[in-house]
């Protein structure tokens, strides 16, 4: 009996097992690029109307799998990939049975595109009044960097990025359109796989310290820290109406990273090994002897690992790097060790549920030196800026004239100096995102996501009595510490629906999203402590402060697109936020857009031209208004506890303002894209006009008050400018390409209204010395000090205390990229430059306090007053900070599959430089200024002061990748 219900239940299996386990179609095929017919990597290819999606893999191939009760015949696949036109492939005619091939061709127009910043889902960028920039995993997997900021440096046409400095994992400033606000970051929202990540957007509130600040003279990036490898693509959109979806923080832009979470088929493994030199940058040393002084040539290497695999079912995508650098600065100074992992996976629930995760983990420890900053000694300030004369008994401070005796003293104390240096800072990092997707009917998509980004930063600075004698400094032994912990979630509920209704097409997007951190700064100090100790419990006197901020912003979204025979299109939306910051008086705060865009090359008409010259025309215009929400807590009025004849105390703390509010920034742009000679180039050009209103300054109260000055909305700032870019493809065949492209934007910088408000400090020291200042009438942080006059003799007359000397904005800012293959054989250089801005040369204005140089003033005016005056002619210390930096080249060769049998699917080679070449306007470097690029953390960081920081370093690197 046992055995009869046994074959029974095994009958039954055998019968249902096709519903569970052989209902399904497999499609396989494989990608090739239309002309060179290599085979492309990366291409999503998707079933219209259903979840299902795949990847193809290195070799182009995919795999999708479609349930068995689903009619194959009927379906339509479309491959959508950066860089390449999209198409729709019909199964109709197709014998699925066999592989097949799909031949793309390359897009540089990219109208059919599908991106995903600006609109919440998916949409074709040709429906979009905005620009959005994308680069593709193809575009960066060549370029040998380490950093997200540093791989963007030169890609993004219409962004600069510049490194603030060469210290390790140091901070960047990210510039687009200007800057919309004295207060806030000027580095966009960053979001990592829909969930919104640290950007540094809240005040180091107890001093810079606490993003590398004062004690090391640097900043440690956030940016810097996020992993490189496992990018999708990256997706950038300037402010304005391009970010209104985005809200209260949108105002400086959206950058949006996308990472994989598939392959396509059997496992794909990868391995790099990247190994070379680092050196210090002298370009820009004033002594010939400085460099060999502090540099060496430190070992540079780095190891990664990825792996993906997996169908339209499941998928995975992960990966994992090591790197690791000793310092080019001699005694290991500024090292570096940074572990990433990243993995992502997605599933296939159902015929209409999709899961998709991503986790990040990232570690780095970086080892920093004094820059000059820091206060007291640091290399630079002693060597470069004449300050041997005064510290640690006194050297000869013109040190390229040094005798043999001098130099081997200056030496040996350098060498001390730098060996006793015990700076560290050490991130921690992880993200998550967790989206689930619903395809509730053919045309109605659902996207719920959920993340975290956690980020713990510690900085600790060491100075020893060992120290402090060397110097001559009174000072005891200490160690100060300084925390930085960052928690971020994100929450995000979207709708998308289309439809079409004879020849209009209806896409609309509706959403809410709430989006808390909280950011918790400690810092802590141990005074008169013994040589060794590492602790702050070991100092005899022992002071802590600490600083808590949390942020919650909720927001509601509705956008229309409308689109009439798919060349007409009207885009409206607005969105609604709340923020915790905002005061008790203010509600909810809309932020509107409208926008149009005409597709003028898809009119019959057109159609009937000669498409060899102008192939492709789009017209796009744009209304809309973002935001900079204020910072936490001030709109709160407070009491501050403190003491009083040993007693407890209450004072005043913040007066608070109950009506403060978001700052505005409403935007109107119009451009024009061109495709010209069938579509080989591609012309931007774009032209904006930003100006934010309820800009915040600070108001000063009657004095008879007793209470501290406030915030409040009084103020108007204006950008405006022109943004142009070119790509082109200029040759295009089997064997040989080449392909080139450039950008130029400019703009223009003004406070229109301060509303009253008396100027004030960005950085800089003191208003005896030089500031980067923010005034009524002038840009944005431009450079105020003491403007000297001479008499006809060349000596000083008089001057006017903090006069204007020069915008730190440079009015024209571009890039240049050039790709070249042969065969197999690829080379690739891209570079940026500025121009039209200044900066205040410290180094130089020190050099002359000193003696150790007289460049620039009158023989004269030295001849009878020495450097008396070294205070009252700043002009004479500023230069222009206009460059042109190279700041990646290389060759790769990669080898033909025939000649690698079946170990390898595929292997190359490379060598490549990182900063190879400077050329400036001045002697100084106009990258490596105060307060070594914090981010904006609390402030516009429009840079401007150049005072003994590190120039970014260079690199050159092989490389060697295997693919399994």
């Amino acid at each position: 009996m046992k055995k009869k219900m046994a074959k029974k239940i095994c009958l039954l299996l055998v019968v249902l097992s096709p519903v569970s386990i052989f209902a399904q179609t497999k499609i396989s095929g494989k990608i090739i690029e239309a002309n060179s017919k290599k085979s492309i990597q990366g291409v999503t290819v998707s079933v219209v109307g259903n979840t299902a999606h795949t990847i193809s893999n290195i070799n182009g191939e995919f795999i999708i799998t479609l349930a068995n009760n689903v009619d194959v015949k009927q379906q339509l696949l479309k491959f959508t990939s950066v860089g390449y036109e999209s198409k729709e492939q019909s199964l109709k005619d197709i014998d699925v049975s066999k592989l097949f091939i799909v031949e793309l061709r390359e897009d540089l127009v990219k109208l059919d595109e599908v991106v995903v910043t600006g609109q919440g889902l998916s949409v074709s960028k040709r429906r979009l009044s905005t620009n959005v920039t994308t680069i593709s995993a193809e575009q960066i997997k060549g370029l040998p960097v380490n950093r997200i900021d540093q791989l963007l440096q030169s890609q993004v046409p219409n962004a600069q990025i510049k490194m603030a400095g060469g210290q390790a994992g140091g901070g960047s400033i990210i510039q687009t359109r200007g800057f919309n606000s004295a207060f806030a970051n000027s580095t966009p929202i960053i979001y990592v796989d829909g969930v919104r990540v640290d950007n540094l957007n809240t005040a180091a509130t107890l001093g810079m310290s606490l993003s590398g600040g004062t004690a090391q003279g640097t900043a440690t990036s956030s940016l810097a820290d996020i992993p490189v490898e496992n990018i999708e693509k990256i997706e950038f959109i300037n402010g304005g109406a391009a970010t209104t979806l985005y809200g209260s923080d949108a105002a400086n832009g959206v950058l949006q990273i996308f990472t994989k979470k598939s392959g396509s088929g059997k496992a794909n493994i990868g391995v790099q090994a990247d190994m070379g030199l680092e050196k210090g940058t002298g370009d820009f040393f004033y002594f010939k002897r400085t460099k060999e002084l502090l540099f060496r040539d430190a070992f540079t290497q780095r190891y990664s690992v990825t792996a993906d695999g997996g169908n339209s079912d499941f998928g995975f995508s992960a990966a994992a790097s090591y790197a690791a650098n000793n310092g080019y600065i001699i005694h290991d100074n500024n090292k570096s060790d940074k572990f990433d992992f990243r993995a992502g996976f997605h599933a296939k629930i159902s015929n209409k549920v999709t899961y998709e995760s991503s986790i990040t983990y990232g570690r780095q420890t970086l080892t920093r030196n004094r820059n000059g900053n820091s206060g007291g000694y640091s290399a630079l300030w002693f060597l470069e800026n004449g300050a041997s004369k005064v510290i640690g008994g006194g050297f000869n401070y013109k040190l390229d004239s040094a005798s043999t005796e001098e130099y081997a003293r200056i030496r040996s104390f350098v060498d001390s100096a730098e060996m006793l240096q015990n700076n560290a800072s050490l991130v921690n990092r992880f993200q998550t995102s967790q989206v689930i997707k619903y395809q509730a009917l053919k045309n109605l998509l659902f996207k719920a996501t959920a993340g975290i980004d956690y980020r713990a930063q510690t900085e600790q600075s060491i100075v020893t009595n060992a120290f402090n004698r060397l110097i001559k400094s009174a000072s005891t032994g200490s160690i100060s510490k300084f925390d930085r912990n960052y928690w971020g979630i994100t929450l995000e509920l979207t709708g998308q629906h289309e439809a079409k209704v004879g020849d209009f097409s209806f896409l609309t997007t509706a959403g809410t999203q709430l989006f808390k951190n909280t950011d918790r700064q400690v810092a802590y100090s141990g005074q008169d402590l013994l040589d060794g100790g590492l602790t702050v419990g070991l100092g005899a006197t022992r002071n802590a402060n600490e600083y808590y901020a949390e942020i919650v912003s909720s927001g509601v979204y509705l956008q229309e697109n409308i689109g009439y025979k798919n060349r007409y299109f009207l885009d409206l939306g607005i969105r609604g936020d709340n923020n915790s910051a905002f005061g008790s008086t203010i509600g909810t705060q809309w932020y509107p857009k409208v926008g149009v865009s005409y597709i003028l090359s898809s009119e019959p008409f057109f159609q009937n031209w000669d498409q060899n010259i102008l192939t492709t025309v789009k017209f796009r215009a744009n209304y809309g208004v973002a935001g900079n929400f204020p910072p936490p807590f001030v709109n709160e009025t407070t009491l501050t506890p403190g003491g009083f004849d040993g007693k407890q105390a209450i004072g005043f703390g913040q007066s608070g303002n109950t009506d403060i509010k978001p700052e505005k920034s409403y935007s109107k742009e119009i451009g024009f894209d061109f495709g010209l000679f069938r579509n080989r180039v591609l012309l931007t050009a774009t032209y904006f006009n930003n100006q934010t209103k309820d800009a915040l300054f600070i108001v000063p109260p009657a004095s008879s008050t007793g209470q501290d000055s406030y915030y409040r909305n009084i103020g108007v700032i204006e950008n405006k400018g022109f943004e142009f870019a070119v790509m082109a493809s200029v040759i295009e065949t089997k064997d040989f390409d080449l392909k080139i492209r450039a950008s130029a934007n400019t703009v223009d910088n003004l406070v229109v209204s301060s509303g009253g408000a008396a100027s004030f400090n960005l950085s800089g020291m003191s208003t005896r010395t030089i500031q980067t200042v923010v005034k009524e009438g002038y840009p944005v942080g431009y450079i105020s000090g003491y403007y000297g006059y001479f008499n006809a003799d060349g000596t000083y007359k008089s001057s006017d205390p903090q006069a204007f000397l020069g915008s730190t904005i440079s009015k024209l800012t571009g890039s240049f990229g050039l790709n070249i293959r042969y065969k197999r054989l690829s080379f690739f250089a891209n570079a940026d430059y500025q121009q039209g801005g200044y900066f205040a040369n410290w180094n130089k204005q020190f050099r002359f306090n000193y003696g150790a140089s007289t460049e620039g003033v009158p023989a004269a005016e030295v001849a009878k007053n020495g450097t008396l005056n070294w205070l009252n002619f700043s002009q004479l210390f500023v230069d222009k900070s206009d460059f042109l930096k190279i700041r990646t080249m290389g060759i790769n060769y990669t080898f033909d599959k025939a000649n690698l049998g079946n170990a390898f699917k595929r292997l190359s080679v490379g060598i490549s430089a990182v900063n190879p070449f400077n050329f400036t306007a001045s002697d100084a470097d106009p990258e490596a200024i105060m307060p070594g690029g914090a981010q904006g953390q609390g402030s516009a960081t429009t840079g401007g002061v150049a005072y003994a920081q590190f120039s970014a370093p260079r690199q050159f690197i092989a490389t060697i990748k295997v693919n399994f």
